[in-house]
């Protein structure tokens, strides 16, 4: 117990010297709340539950994608680590197959893209599907790197998609490929970047116009950031449940 609180103040310590004592005291708090509110509990018990399903799945296919890790630590600047939420965490696989189950689409017609695809979990569970291709772009170099070595030895036997590719790269920056997408969001960015990022895909849209679909994960819940789609334009509902939600890109309302 001694030695777990003296890593939490030293990880406080480290962080209001890095992000400002601000950061350090809301981090506190939320680790607080994680052992009083009774949803952060239950969302607790989820993660270790998880956590061993993440493990058997690289134990199963060799690849490392399992743990939690800081953008700071994989090459991202301080003051660049919130706009990607701060953190890496894979995506569950259960909750990856429901959303793709949930949109009802010809998934054949489509290339995936993964916006923030961190060490490409997404995009191996995704080649279990028809997509036409497979792309997953992250800015964090480190993260990136495993993506890469993930790839280059992942084989499943359900495979149906074969064309897959981890980008480095800033969304901010990267032009989607002009061809019907299905973009994926695992709760990647905050509010001021993912709100860019849709703009960008809209931007694209109207420059070539074509069937593009926003898919948005929470393992939480939507309404964590539906207000950054609800309230764009170019984005009409499709669907929405508790851990998913699906907007096309349209002419706009």
């Amino acid at each position: 117990m001694a030695s777990r609180l003296q890593r939490s103040t030293l990880k406080l310590v480290n962080l209001a010297r890095t992000q400002g004592l601000q950061t350090a005291l809301l981090h506190a708090t939320n680790a607080v709340a994680w052992h009083v509110v009774p949803s952060r509990r239950a969302f607790a018990r989820s993660l270790e539950h998880e956590r061993v399903l993440a493990q058997e799945f690289d134990q199963t296919y060799g690849v490392e994608t399992a743990g939690e890790s800081p953008l700071t630590a994989v090459g991202v600047p301080p003051e660049k680590a919130g706009r990607g939420n701060g953190l890496y965490r894979g995506i569950w696989s259960g909750v990856f197959h429901d959303a793709l189950r949930e949109t009802q689409l010809p998934l054949e017609r489509f290339t995936f893209v993964d916006y923030g695809s961190g060490k490409g979990k997404a995009l191996m569970l995704a080649s279990a599907y028809p997509f036409r291709r497979i792309v997953g772009v992250e800015f964090a170099p480190g993260l990136h790197e495993v993506a890469v070595n993930n790839l280059g030895v992942f084989h499943s036997p359900g495979q149906r998609c074969l064309a897959l590719e981890a980008v480095c790269a800033d969304a901010l920056e990267w032009e989607p490929p002009v061809e019907p997408l299905l973009c994926f969001f695992f709760n990647p960015f905050d509010d001021p970047t993912m709100e860019r990022v849709v703009t960008r895909v809209a931007r694209s849209w109207r420059q070539a116009p074509r069937d593009i679909y926003l898919l948005y994960v929470n393992i939480r819940d939507v309404s964590e950031q539906a207000h950054v789609f609800e309230r764009h334009t170019a984005l009409t509902p499709v669907k929405r449940g508790r851990h998913c939600m699906l907007m096309k890109v349209t002419a706009g309302r």
